[in-house]
């Protein structure tokens, strides 16, 4: 069995194309720029796609995210850096444990606070809420196999 990712990203004209994955990799980590992207925040839709073969492949996660890319067209390591202390930070109230009745919940009130403030950020700066018709371009590009086989749409009966 493979496991391999697959990229795609909106263009200038709203259309999600192909980013090979080798393209995006140099560009994060410093050694090949991708100068369309310079100094843009880019939508991408990051699938990670699980088969024995290509034909018979699923996607098993997607995810619908945004990129920043610095002015030489790297992938941006603050914004980078400022992704990974915002995602780890989401999770901080995820060390307390559940609440009982009667238990003293000391310092966890405040982790929540600040759990859920991390999570809105990350939300606002790398969030991308694709409309269904974006998501269902996602989805037909990277798993065609999922559409064929999702349950046809109810045809209304008339009486």
């Amino acid at each position: 069995m493979s496991v391999w990712r697959r990229y795609l990203v909106k263009d200038v004209t709203g259309r999600l194309v192909d980013l090979p994955s080798s393209l995006l990799d140099r560009a994060d980590d410093g050694t090949a720029p991708l100068p369309h992207f310079a100094g843009r925040c880019v939508e991408v839709v990051a699938a990670v796609i699980v088969g024995d073969h290509k034909a018979h492949a699923r996607v098993t996660e997607l995810a619908f995210t945004k990129l920043y890319f610095d002015q030489m067209g790297y992938v941006d390591a603050a914004k980078r850096e400022r992704m990974i202390r915002l995602m780890l930070e989401s999770c901080a109230d995820r060390r307390c444990p559940p609440p009982r009745q009667g238990a003293a919940q000391g310092n966890c009130a405040h982790l929540s606070r600040r759990a859920v403030a991390a999570r809105d950020q990350l939300i606002r700066e790398f969030g991308w809420e694709p409309k269904p018709d974006e998501r269902d371009a996602a989805l037909s590009r990277l798993d065609p196999a999922r559409l064929r086989t999702a349950p046809p749409e109810p045809v209304p009966t008339l009486h």
